[in-house]
């Protein structure tokens, strides 16, 4: 391969620049472009150890003094000699940087470059290099927990087990039939229904985690609903810290449905911002009402919210039908205004009441304790990847076809299709069978320098 090159440390201008080199060129090219303190060349001294030095521009002279580290291969993140310079994060610092590596041979990086070839290499697994994506884009501590569960094997090791369990389980019996007379132990067909229900039982769980794990990057959903100009937009703005949704006094001025994720207690929640609910008094707010009720369909909670300052109207009671069974609170807003009734006349018809103000932040600390409680507690490490989880399913299938065979007792060489048919998928899931178009479509959306 050849020796690639790019900024790997985020936006520019930063506290630290870090440009990443990694290829058969990486040695000669850092010695040229950083000389230490000792002047010693990098290559030749232990690897990863900072060395404090200079580092060169094209014309030899110093553009900045930084860090460097140099990891000779196999023993780094890529599997092949590379180099980081931890320098100033001056886009003009970087850029000169880059500019002397391209001279010297080096090419740009392309989107996740150096993680593709830590798979190519060897160094992680398919899952373990999508968890990488994960955790760039984590937003919670949760995600980011979960990523890096993945990253260390969590579901990728039982993975690579499971799937050589299968493999192991055909190997046997094609080396019973064509070798007859060699002292191998027999097929039994009880032992295999076992293995078969075992590798159901497992896949099963994961396919199961799959929308918790959805939720988990999405956020879990909550629909904020209620009656027009009751609150719900301020609301909505104030959770969510922006003046995303339009607040006036004229009813009726939410028609779409917003969404905002709102980290919360190490987890998020997804808000949905919606038309207040009545008898719509023109195409364009039935519109909104019937998107609101879409919306409360498709939550998991919501928050009901009345106007405190207002005598109450309708019957509270009178949830939409999306939204019973689920965890609903009552929100009654506008605290900073006179009473017009006892929010305590609501308790026994919600899971809980909130008193609150959306223009002063009053008790919205409690509403977003609540909130928190609603998000699924971090445990199980969960399957993220859609890719992933559509696979995982078609294995699952081939495994439950495979084990209704054996046990309605038809012969080996049948049900044992099935189960090459799952060890394909599986080797799809961990990059132990996967096509090149595959590999470079999820590197492909990966940032560049990683």
């Amino acid at each position: 391969m050849d020796t690639i090159a790019a900024c790997s440390g985020g936006a520019l201008p930063a506290a630290i620049g870090i440009v990443r080199l990694s290829g058969p060129d990486a040695g000669p090219i850092i010695e040229k472009i950083f000389s230490s303190k000792d002047e010693n060349p990098i290559t030749k001294k232990k690897t990863y150890h900072l060395y404090y030095g200079k580092l060169l521009s094209q014309s030899g002279k110093t553009l900045d003094l930084c860090l460097a580290a140099f990891y000779r291969a196999p023993h780094s993140y890529t599997g092949e000699d590379m180099a980081e310079i931890f320098c100033h994060g001056s886009p003009a610092v970087v850029e000169g940087a880059l500019r002397h590596a391209y001279a010297l041979g080096a090419r740009p990086a392309g989107p996740g470059e150096f993680t593709r070839r830590a798979f190519l290499n060897g160094k992680l697994g398919l899952v373990e290099a999508e968890a990488v994506a994960d955790m760039l884009d984590a937003q919670t501590e949760q995600e980011a927990l979960n990523a890096a569960a993945q990253l260390d094997g969590a579901i990728g090791t039982p993975l690579r087990a499971l799937r050589g369990e299968l493999t192991g389980l055909c190997a046997h019996f094609y080396a019973v039939c064509d070798y007859p007379d060699e002292d191998i132990d027999p097929f039994e067909y009880s032992r295999a229904s076992e293995t078969l229900l075992r590798a159901g039982q497992q896949l099963r769980a994961l396919c199961a985690g799959f929308e918790r794990g959805s939720l988990l990057k999405s956020g879990f959903p909550v629909a904020v609903v209620g009656l027009p100009n009751a609150g719900k937009s301020s609301l909505f703005n104030a959770l969510a810290g922006s003046d995303r949704a339009i607040v006036t006094s004229e009813a009726g001025t939410t028609r779409d449905v917003l969404e905002q994720p709102v980290a919360l207690a190490g987890g998020r929640v997804l808000l949905l911002d919606t038309a207040g609910i009545r008898t719509p008094e023109g195409e364009a707010e039935r519109i909104g009402v019937e998107r609101a009720l879409q919306a409360a369909q498709r939550a998991r909670a919501a928050l009901w919210v009345f106007d405190g300052s207002q005598p109450l109207s309708g019957d509270p009671e009178a949830l939409p039908e999306a939204l019973r069974g689920k965890p609903c609170a009552a929100v009654v807003s506008k605290n900073d205004l006179p009473p017009a009734f006892d929010p305590s006349e609501l308790e026994d018809r919600f899971d809980a009441v909130f008193s609150l103000s959306s223009k002063t932040g009053e008790g919205l600390d409690a509403l977003c304790s609540w909130l928190s409680g609603l998000i699924p507690p971090a445990g199980e490490v969960l399957v993220t990847s859609p890719r992933q989880a559509a696979l995982l399913r078609r294995a699952l299938d081939s495994v439950d076809a495979a084990l209704a065979s054996a046990q309605a007792g038809m012969t080996a060489d049948a049900f044992l299709l099935d189960v090459e048919q799952a060890v394909r998928f599986l080797g799809e899931v961990t990059g132990e069978d996967v096509s090149q178009d595959v590999v470079k479509d999820i590197f492909s959306r990966f940032c560049v320098g990683k």
